[in-house]
């Protein structure tokens, strides 16, 4: 069953991989309904606890500074409409910070509290999706599918139907290219040489 939670984020996948609900039928399973598009987003999942939020300082005038908006490391959170489920936002003792008490951009991974906080630490727990990575697994399975079409060629016109293969693989190598950035929500590995040390 779709999770309500992840409605934004399917959309958003539908778009990056131009899926309706209804393309095309393998078997008894229709593809792309919302559960199997929930499926590929929980395979590029990143479980989030205790996230340490950067609070973000607000210059309310006279000299002085408020802390509303509160920042995490991570973007593309699954959504919750009580605060309780998967998107739990809480102070360093671990209660609970009320849904009343502040609003989330969670594509962006944005916490603004309606009242002062004066810069306490706060932290969250959730769950982050790489859509990029989703995509891309998408884009490879719509691939296998229309691999079984083929070309077909008369007196007057020709329509290659090979070019559909073609172009999912390269969408799919596209995506596969940019899943683990940070827009994406996934984990980035890049090589770090230290500046004080010496190589023979």
């Amino acid at each position: 069953m779709a999770r309500t939670g992840l409605a934004t984020l399917r959309e958003r996948l539908r778009g990056l991989a131009d899926s309706g609900s209804a393309d095309y039928t393998v078997g008894t399973t229709t593809y792309w309904a919302d559960a199997l598009l929930d499926d590929v987003l929980d395979r590029h999942r990143v479980d989030i606890w205790r996230d340490d939020l950067v609070a973000h300082e607000t210059y309310i005038g006279g000299g002085s500074i408020a802390y509303y908006d509160y920042y995490s490391h991570y973007g593309n959170l699954e959504e919750t409409t009580g605060g309780t489920a998967v998107f739990i936002v809480q102070d360093a003792i671990g209660d609970k910070q009320g849904t009343a008490t502040w609003s989330a951009d969670y594509q962006r991974g944005r916490i603004t509290f309606t009242a002062d906080t004066e810069g306490s630490a706060m932290y969250l727990d959730g769950h982050s999706y790489d859509l990029n990575a989703a995509a891309a697994d998408i884009w490879r399975s719509k691939s296998a599918h229309y691999a079984l079409a083929y070309d077909i060629r008369t007196d007057n016109q020709q329509l290659s139907r090979s070019q559909m293969v073609l172009h999912c693989q390269k969408m799919a190598d596209y995506y596969q290219g940019l899943a683990g950035s940070k827009g994406g929500s996934g984990v980035s590995v890049i090589d770090l040489d230290r500046a004080d040390s010496v190589s023979e």
